[in-house]
């Protein structure tokens, strides 16, 4: 998707924000127009969560979920990556890469995330 991963000594996958791409605001606009989309991303804000988590803690089919999460991805506010586990089976997980989201409307229209664990709560404009 957007967003590479890095394999961490605990073993678990973990997000890696700095090499997002930029967000085209027309998608991000079109992500957040959504409900269910709104209520994934909510959920994914606390902890990475697999799509059948989100479905079950959305209560949105199964399906509806992949297309929602492939949505968020490509508008560049929810991060993928890989949760290890004992078994063969590791599933996708997503992940909210940023603390607050603002829109500016000045000359056309752009996205800005912040990040205040990991920038010091520096804007990271034009994405």
């Amino acid at each position: 998707m957007n967003s590479s991963t890095t394999l961490t000594a605990n073993g678990t996958l973990g997000f890696d924000s700095r090499q997002q791409n930029t967000a085209e605001p027309a998608a991000v606009l079109s992500a957040l127009n959504d409900d269910d989309s709104r209520r994934i991303l909510a959920v994914c804000e606390d902890q990475p969560r697999t799509a059948q988590e989100c479905a079950d803690l959305c209560d949105i089919p199964l399906s509806s979920v992949y297309r929602k999460l492939e949505q968020l991805s490509d508008a560049s506010l929810l991060d993928e990556g890989r949760r290890i586990q004992p078994d063969a089976h590791h599933p996708r997980e997503f992940s909210t890469q940023f603390d607050s989201l603002s829109l500016s409307f000045d000359a056309g229209v752009s996205v800005n995330f912040r990040q205040v664990a990991t920038d010091g709560g520096e804007e990271t404009k034009g994405r």
